[in-house]
């Protein structure tokens, strides 16, 4: 099996990787790729690291990162109004799992930026790869701003950080969670995959998703047939407040629509940290 290097990720020829930012070792590929993207990097730019020694998820949790995964943070610069910014999020999602099914991998997508691996005697399911968005429209000139169909300027999205982190050729006790929570490829398929043939498949996936983000219904679509969050028990804390209820859609724009037990009504969520419940936890 070939590993990872600058050379392996510039032979892929991927638009997305226009650029190759290759470390051995790095604190945070998203922390490299924000300062890259403040600089000016181009789109297309890839921050790739075999071994991540801070790296995070959201709502800052430490992901562990050793040597065998693909740790890797793209900086884009789509040509959209700020407001989409967060279909982002799920557009990538549905890239990267269509990937991991194109190898036979049955990965779900939990709400609303987790691939879990999910089954029978797991409901909850064990993270196998967790995405992060974040994207800024602080830099984005007044040219660069679109006219609202209220006639008012629609401020630019500047550049959007994409970080994916994927446990691939490593054991769940490698990872610094606990191991009824984590997924490995190597755990999954019984043996290593090529990471330069996964680092590609991954890109073309995403290209092929990020391509037709303005038509987000088509993207949902594939979100809701490889989600596992829509009609689960779920419990949501976001900004010091608990909801609970049944996750029974997105909307338009990819919040989780929540209806709270009896006579509670339905709930907007847009972020937040999003637990899957088993039977009999939580509101009826």
């Amino acid at each position: 099996m070939s590993g990872l290097s600058r050379e392996a990720a510039e032979a892929l020829g991927s638009p997305l990787a226009a650029r190759v930012d290759f470390h051995e070792e790095v604190t945070s590929t998203q922390e490299r790729a924000r300062e890259l993207a403040h600089g000016g990097a181009p789109h297309g730019t890839l921050v790739l690291s075999e071994i991540q020694k801070g790296g995070r998820g959201r709502l800052g949790r430490r992901w562990g990162s050793p040597r065998g995964g693909v740790w890797m943070s793209l900086v884009l610069r789509p040509e959209l109004p700020a407001r989409f910014a967060p279909r982002i999020t799920q557009t990538a999602a549905v890239g990267v799992a269509k990937a991991l099914w194109g190898i036979g991998v049955e990965a779900r997508i939990k709400w609303p930026n987790d691939l879990l691996i999910t089954g029978p005697d797991d409901p909850t399911g064990r993270k196998i790869c967790g995405i992060l968005a974040e994207s800024s429209a602080e830099n984005a000139p007044v040219a660069a701003k679109r006219v609202g169909p209220g006639g008012a300027a629609e401020r630019a999205i500047d550049f959007v950080v994409l970080g994916v982190g994927l446990n691939a050729n490593l054991d769940p006790e490698d990872l610094d969670v606990p191991d009824r929570e984590v997924a490995t490829l190597r755990s999954e398929l019984g043996h290593d995959v090529d990471l330069p043939e996964l680092l590609g498949a991954v890109l073309r996936s995403l290209d092929a998703e990020l391509d037709r983000i303005k038509d987000f219904g088509a993207v949902l679509d594939d979100w809701r047939a490889l989600n596992c969050t829509v009609g689960r028990f779920v419990r949501v804390t976001r900004f010091g407040e608990t909801i609970e209820g049944r996750a029974v859609d997105l909307t338009e724009e990819g919040a989780l629509l929540i209806e709270r037990p009896p006579g509670g009504g339905l709930v907007e969520v847009f972020e937040g940290e999003v637990e899957h419940l088993r039977h009999g936890e939580g509101a009826r």
